[in-house]
C-alpha cells in the first residue's frame, strides 16, 4: 500500500493495510479516524492481498473516489479468484467504483497540483493497471503486481497470461527513463533500471 499526500489531499494506491497500521506507518494524524482528506482509494487489480481493507477505508471516507477495473469484477466475487483462499479464506467482496476499464492513458484525476493518470497493463490478471502520478515536478508509476524491481508479477494465477503480460512490459519499457516505478511488493525502480537490469523486458 502507498499513501501519497500533498496540497492535493491524500490518495491510497492498494488498501492492503488497516486505516490503524497506515497512521502509524505514515504517521498522518487522524487518518484512521476520517480525518485526513481522503480523495481517492486506487486499486491495481482484485487480488485480496491488494483490496483487503477496501470496505474499512470506504467507510471511513465515503466520499473519497474509488478507482478499480470491472475486467476483475469476477475476482471480487470469488475467493479462489481472489486468492483470499491463500490466507485460509473465502472472502467476496462488493463495492461501487469508478470504472477505469476503457480509459487506458487518459486521467482519471486533475487539480492545480497533481495529475494522475490510468494505464492498463493486464497480464497479472486480466484488469491489472499502472497508475502515473505528477506532482512537484516528480513522475511515479505505481505498477501494483506488473512489474517489480527485477522481476514481473505471476502470470499462473485464474486470469493471468504470460502472453499479455509479455504486451504490457513492453508498453512500460517506452515510458520516460526517469519515472520512479513503485511495485505492489518490493523496493522501488525506475523505467531506466528495468529495462537494463530487468530480464523480462527482453520477452
Amino acid at each position: 500500500m502507498y499513501v501519497i499526500t500533498g496540497p492535493a489531499g491524500v490518495f491510497i494506491v492498494d488498501t492492503s493495510v488497516s486505516p490503524e497500521k497506515a497512521e502509524g506507518y505514515c504517521e498522518l494524524p487522524g487518518l484512521s479516524k476520517g480525518e485526513c482528506k481522503v480523495k481517492g482509494l486506487l486499486l491495481t487489480h482484485g487480488h485480496y492481498d491488494h483490496i483487503k481493507y477496501i470496505k474499512e477505508w470506504m467507510t471511513l471516507y465515503p466520499n473519497a473516489q474509488v478507482f478499480f477495473s470491472s475486467n476483475d469484477e469476477e475476482l471480487l466475487a470469488n475467493g479462489y479468484m481472489n486468492c483470499s483462499y491463500m490466507d485460509g479464506q473465502q472472502i467476496t467482496y462488493g463495492f461501487g467504483y469508478e470504472n477505469i476499464s476503457g480509459l487506458d492513458g487518459m486521467y482519471i484525476y486533475k487539480d492545480d497540483n497533481i495529475k494522475i493518470k490510468v494505464f492498463e497493463t493486464p497480464g497479472h490478471t486480466m484488469g491489472s493497471v499502472c497508475y502515473h502520478f505528477e506532482q512537484s515536478g516528480e513522475e511515479l508509476l505505481f505498477t501494483g503486481d506488473t512489474v517489480f524491481r527485477g522481476s514481473i508479477g505471476r502470470t499462473d494465477m485464474p486470469g493471468g497470461s504470460m502472453k499479455v503480460m509479455a504486451e504490457s512490459i513492453k508498453r512500460i519499457s517506452t515510458f520516460d527513463p526517469g519515472i520512479k516505478i513503485y511495485p505492489g511488493h518490493g523496493p522501488d525502480s525506475t523505467v531506466e533500471d528495468e529495462v537494463k537490469y530487468n530480464p523480462f523486458f527482453d520477452l
